[in-house]
């Protein structure tokens, strides 16, 4: 994955007050908005800082296969409320 296009996601995030949600080749990450105290894209390498200082995680971009926007999601009224899918 490319420094621009993980940069624009951080944006979209940042700018949305979402969760960002990493998949890499190890494990899934979800970065929510309200426990991040920085997000940096260096050249080769996301690395995230938690505000309680107790976790910074790096991810290198190499092993980065998905990232996603997680929106708050309304809830539906009618016959359709309480199902939903989610693919990960």
């Amino acid at each position: 994955m490319n420094k621009q296009l993980i940069e624009r996601v951080i944006e979209e995030a940042k700018g949305e007050g979402a969760n960002l949600v990493i998949w890499d080749r190890r494990d899934t990450f979800t970065v929510e908005s309200d426990a991040v105290k920085e997000i940096e894209a260096s050249d080769d390498h996301l690395r995230v800082a938690m505000q309680d200082g107790k976790a910074v995680v790096y991810v290198e971009y190499d092993s980065i296969y998905k990232l996603v926007v997680e929106k708050e999601r309304a809830t539906r009224a009618g016959i359709r409320a309480g199902f939903g899918a989610s693919i990960g």
